[in-house]
């Protein structure tokens, strides 16, 4: 019925049949065509809605921190190159842009001009459309970055690295990791949050007015530690008055941490006020000692009896390496031995029988620091005439005591390579001299050892005595550090000295300490204008012909009556200005 209708339709306006069949051929062309477009569009339209999903994707993981797939990834790809075309076609337009203001600027009479006006309008429009450009296509760069692909333990390692190593305490600040890591995005939050290495270390510090970070917040960082090696340090430091809401503090913080007392790994427990619960007692009697333990740093002036057996399990640490002892509390009241300790640092005085003791337990002891109190009194425990001589292997040792030549009669030191002495209860100027030069060079003789760095401090060895020891490390010494007392007036480096040092020519081979690299001379040194120049220069210069050896990088130098060394003065100040290095102190 609609065929005939549509032929009478056909037939009113043509001719002959022939004309109504090629119309009709054409029109059903036209429908095809029309179909055909429809279908284009159709296709059109799903392509720019994949487009504006994939765009719609990229802006999502812009506002995100997850690691695109490969599809979103091949969309970001797109985006980057439409921008960078783009980038590339704005940067041609302000090149074209900045000569078409050049050009009105040469041809205007004045700033004002609108030719030049809208010069500059145009070029500030296409550079603040660059500038997006720009922003845009950085932000589509880093979202391909290799890190959002990484697996979240690779991720939680890096983060572990973020934290610091020396010390090995961590502040809660959000400042610094790892709590300015929650504040990235919600991957790293959960990555860091899961990672429970990042909270298995705490500085913990404890005021009159105020607990930093507060009890509730040190509960929830140990909760997320997991079952990590623990990490802890607590500062106490509470005035006489008005401290008791604070003085439970350190005990409850204790309390914390005692149930997961096998984790311990480093522990800093440092105690101002004597009278303050440290929280030992929640430390059980019958517990073994910590396997985990490797360092202890225990300051506090005093230890309560009922303590100690609680201090013992600490110090008995079958893995205990480094042990700080700052306390009046004598280590002999705890009867302790260190067979594994490398690394003990005391800074409270034990007497001589103690210091032996100590050394001839602690087989394993690599470093050492000792204030020994070597005059015998009524309270010495042992005798003081015993004179054996003690052989042991430590490396470095920093010796304060009152009398060295009894230490060093009874010690030998084949593997010493840093020693530091310091002499106690000097009361300069002194009416004799104290520093036994022939028990000092017999202990090196001794001990045979080679010394890299000899720092003394307080000393009143004489010049002839000093030229005589850096003959005899000569080979060996890289640090010289004489300090003394202003007090003291006592000369040790004299003209002998420096010339002794000097590097000459004519006798490189026979030059004292050629590896010397760093002197110190404090409140001890006395000598002509112009001496000590020739010293530090033939040590200084980048060039030399003085023979093999290292060059002097550091010194440190007091010149008394700095009007007597004008030339002194004056040629250190051109060798510092051509390698720094030299720090000179004018009295």
């Amino acid at each position: 019925m609609n065929n005939q209708g549509q032929g009478f339709l056909v037939n009113v306006f043509l001719h002959d049949e022939e004309e109504a069949r090629q119309v009709r051929v054409e029109m059903e062309e036209n429908k095809q065509l029309m179909a055909s477009l429809d279908a284009e569009i159709a296709k059109a339209n799903a392509a720019l809605q994949e487009l504006l999903n994939q765009r719609a994707a990229a802006q999502k993981l812009l506002e995100s921190n997850h690691a695109p797939s490969d599809g979103e990834a091949r969309a970001i790809r797109d985006i980057i190159r439409s921008k960078e075309s783009l980038f590339q076609e704005l940067t041609g337009k302000i090149g074209d842009a900045e000569a078409e203001l050049d050009t009105a600027l040469s041809q205007a009479e004045g700033d004002a001009d609108p030719q030049v006006e809208n010069a500059r309008t145009v070029l500030v429009g296409l550079l603040q459309e660059r500038d997006a450009a720009h922003e845009t296509l950085e932000a589509h760069r880093a979202l391909l970055s290799p890190i959002r692909r990484l697996p979240p333990e690779v991720l939680g390692e890096i983060f572990i690295q973020c934290l610091p190593k020396d010390p090995p305490f961590v502040q809660a600040r959000v400042d610094r990791c790892p709590l300015l890591l929650l504040q990235v995005c919600s991957n790293w939050r959960e990555t860091a949050l899961c990672t429970p290495a990042l909270w298995a270390s705490i500085r913990i510090d404890i005021t009159t007015n105020s607990c930093l970070p507060n009890l509730a917040f040190v509960k929830t960082w140990l909760d997320r530690s997991g079952s990590c090696p623990l990490s802890f340090q607590i500062n106490e430091s509470l005035q006489m008055d008005h401290y008791e809401e604070f003085m439970t503090t350190a005990s409850s913080i204790l309390a914390l941490y005692a149930p997961h007392y096998h984790r311990w790994r480093n522990v800093h427990l440092e105690y101002e006020d004597w009278r303050i619960d440290t929280g030992f007692s929640k430390l059980h009697r019958g517990l073994e000692p910590p396997e985990s333990l490797e360092t202890l740093y225990l300051a506090r002036d005093f230890w309560r009896t009922n303590e100690e057996a609680q201090l013992l399990l600490l110090l008995s640490a079958p893995q205990l390496q480094s042990c700080n002892w700052v306390s009046n509390t004598s280590l002999a009241d705890i009867c302790v031995s260190f067979p594994q300790l490398r690394r003990l640092f005391l800074e409270r005085p034990v007497a001589r029988d103690v210091f032996m003791r100590i050394l001839d337990e602690g087989a394993s002891l690599s470093v050492a620091q000792f204030f020994v109190l070597a005059t015998p009194s009524s309270h010495s425990i042992g005798p003081q005439n015993d004179l054996r001589i003690l052989r042991h292997n430590l490396t470095s040792l920093d010796l304060t005591t009152d009398l060295f030549g009894p230490l060093f009669n009874q010690l030998e030191l084949p593997s010493l390579i840093h020693l530091s002495v310091r002499r106690f209860n000097n009361i300069p100027p002194h009416p004799t001299p104290v520093w036994p030069q022939e028990a000092f060079m017999s202990f090196l003789a001794r001990s045979k050892c080679a010394l890299q760095t000899i720092s003394m401090n307080d000393t009143d060895i004489a010049p002839s005595g000093m030229s005589e020891f850096l003959r005899h490390v000569s080979p060996s010494l890289e640090k010289l550090v004489l300090n003394n007392d202003r007090r003291m007036r006592h000369v040790i480096v004299d003209d002998d000295v420096l010339r002794l040092l000097t590097r000459r020519e004519e006798d490189a081979d026979e030059c004292v300490c050629p590896r010397l690299a760093m002197i110190k001379f404090w409140d001890c040194h006395r000598s002509t204008d112009g001496v000590l120049a020739d010293m530090i220069e033939s040590r200084w210069k980048t060039k030399t012909s003085a023979g093999p050896g290292r060059l002097l990088n550091i010194a440190f130098l007091i010149l008394e009556g700095a009007v007597d060394h004008p030339e002194d003065l004056r040629r250190l100040n051109v060798l510092n200005e051509e390698r720094l290095g030299i720090t000179i102190l004018r009295r």
